[in-house]
């Protein structure tokens, strides 16, 4: 079923499949600490949805790919006969807007680009619509924390944006704008990409970790060990799922055009915004890793301290 509804009508069933989920956990009269539970709980089980979702979207477009590679004899996403030879046909001239002359390989053929799929692009649209829904829950959640301090307050858009998370509500607002975007073209039959578009959500998967953290250190803060081990595995997760994946993608999209170095298609093959894109958002994700690992190890030794001296005393 997932794999044949209309990119719209999967955004839409998204939208109040989650919403419903929401009003039914939180409650007639829900407060802000139940409805922050609420959001995490929603947002785990939406990454786990797609990250799974996405991990067979991208397994079986392999495989089609091995089957046309046994049909054919040539493996449609890898091109290293002549890739490495600018001169040749896979290369074409692209001309930048300052009247320079870039060169860039031709992904025409490239099925990590020209591939389309009902279910890759369901898969964005149930994204797209959670992201919706929860942009509403973060906001009704602001309101709920301002109605703490004045009971009673009327809603007001320049109060709730202001009290609420504001990093995640850019991240919803623009990652939905432009998945709505993707799915325009989809309803122009003009949609390209999806294979690396499902390729980017695999950062879903750090989000379970992240509110297990949350939860372990908001309602078993006692619990050192296990929020110390939260703390490591999720700076293990959110490296692998949103510094190193970057990486891996780019070096999928150089692989195919013969190159085994993801700096080196990312510096001689990429196209300017491509490179803008990927390069700020590896900037940005290696930024917040940093400033995880540095508030981690700050913090290390004095659980490691304070989880020895509970184990001394139980011993004792």
């Amino acid at each position: 079923m997932v794999a044949t509804l209309p990119s719209d009508v999967a955004i839409i069933a998204s939208f109040i499949a989650y919403r419903l989920i929401h009003r039914y956990v939180e409650g007639p009269n829900p407060s802000s600490p139940r409805l922050s539970a609420v959001i995490s709980g929603t947002t785990t089980l939406h990454s786990s949805i797609t990250t799974i979702l996405a991990i067979y979207f991208l397994r079986q477009c392999r495989t089609q790919w091995a089957e046309t590679v046994l049909h054919n004899g040539k493996n449609p996403a890898i091109k290293t006969d002549t890739a490495l030879e600018k001169s040749s046909p896979l290369w074409q001239e692209i001309t930048i807007g300052n009247g320079r002359a870039g060169r860039y390989p031709d992904d025409s053929t490239n099925p990590l680009l020209q591939t389309r799929s009902t279910l890759g692009n369901t898969i964005t649209a149930i994204e797209c619509g959670f992201l919706l829904q929860d942009t509403i829950s973060l906001l009704h959640e602001a309101l709920l924390r301002l109605r703490l301090v004045k009971p009673g307050l009327k809603p007001n858009i320049r109060l709730l944006l202001q009290n609420a998370d504001k990093t995640l509500l850019a991240h919803h607002i623009g990652i939905a704008l432009a998945l709505l975007v993707f799915h325009y073209y989809v309803h122009q039959d003009r949609d390209r990409g999806i294979y690396i578009i499902v390729q980017f959500l695999l950062m879903n998967s750090s989000t379970p970790i992240l509110n297990l953290r949350w939860w372990l250190r908001t309602y078993r803060p006692n619990s050192r060990l296990l929020c110390l081990c939260s703390d490591l595995a999720f700076v293990a997760a959110f490296y692998m799922a949103r510094v190193w994946l970057v990486g891996w993608i780019i070096r999928e999209y150089g692989k195919s055009h013969g190159y085994a170095s993801a700096w080196k298609i990312y510096f001689e093959g990429m196209r300017l915004p491509c490179q803008m894109g990927t390069g700020a958002l590896w900037i940005a994700n290696t930024a917040w890793w940093t400033l995880l690992v540095i508030s981690v190890a700050k913090r290390l030794p004095k659980e490691l301290a304070r989880i020895g001296e509970a184990m001394h005393s139980k011993i004792s």
